[in-house]
């Protein structure tokens, strides 16, 4: 049986949960799960340089309102997905208790502490569900390598905020998302899998990106098992196909709305 580790960005992370439940559904050996301490000096300080004033709102979403930051919609949401999969998982911690699963913490998925757990465990892939950049000792003892699965298109659409950047930039058909290997620079490792993910009629980004977690969920698993039973296999990218993007502006954002529902006009 393939053995794989999970990377946590928190201990409460919806994402991490449903993903880690999946996996276990589908027969994968989830040896254990690293996540990141919540109170951390250093975190808050680096992601707040990273994400500025939306770093409250993602804590009062994530953190806070977990699953009440959700509402019922026409599409499926995450919670459905859940729901569907019958995942009641609300912290990393349940699956130590019910699985045995070791729960490792830490400040950064780079610590030394990481390392060794992974030199421990040795397993065949980790899959991260977020966390922060990952450093090459620890890609290195990662086996065949750490998993991620993007919001945006590869190559053309590495970075932050693609969604709203291929929209303002009127490339519609780049909305989507991609499952790649991690390596030293931002969303350049090989791709295993892409998806694209048109909008829907009167659909504004910030339902287009609610819309978009569950298919990231199931994409990521999927694309999981048939890595590890052959059925996929990676494809490499190079640094000049595409570019980086970074942190939007909230006027921006607001064009990129605006161009969206312009072209749902259409």
């Amino acid at each position: 049986m393939s053995k794989v580790i999970v990377f946590s960005p928190n201990r409460f992370s919806l994402y991490t949960t449903t993903v880690t439940a999946m996996l276990l559904q589908r027969g994968i050996d989830v040896s254990a799960i690293f996540v990141r301490r919540l109170i951390d000096p250093g975190r808050v300080r680096s992601e707040y340089q990273w994400d500025g004033i939306r770093l409250l709102r993602k804590v009062w979403q994530k953190l806070f309102l977990r699953q009440a930051a959700y509402h019922p919609q026409d599409f499926e949401t995450i919670l459905d997905l859940r729901r569907k999969y019958n995942i009641t998982y609300t912290k990393v911690e349940e699956f130590q208790i019910q699985h045995s699963i070791p729960v490792y913490y830490c400040s950064t998925l780079n610590d030394r502490e990481v390392i060794e757990g992974l030199q421990r465990f040795q397993p065949d892939l980790v899959v991260f569900t977020g966390g922060g950049l990952i450093r090459q000792e620890v890609l290195d003892n990662s086996g065949h390598g750490v998993l991620n699965c993007h919001m945006g298109v590869l190559p053309n659409y590495r970075g932050m905020d693609v969604v709203e950047w291929s929209i303002l930039e009127g490339n519609i058909d780049q909305v989507g998302i991609s499952v790649h290997f991690m390596d030293k620079g931002v969303d350049t490792g090989d791709i295993l899998r892409v998806r694209h993910i048109p909008p829907l009629s009167n659909e504004k980004i910030a339902g287009l990106r609610n819309r978009m977690e569950p298919i990231m969920c199931q994409t990521l698993v999927d694309t999981c098992v048939d890595f590890l039973v052959g059925k996929v296999e990676r494809r490499s990218q190079t640094i000049q196909t595409g570019k980086q993007y970074f942190k939007m502006h909230p006027l921006l954002q607001e064009l990129a709305n605006d161009r969206l529902i312009t072209y749902q006009k259409k």
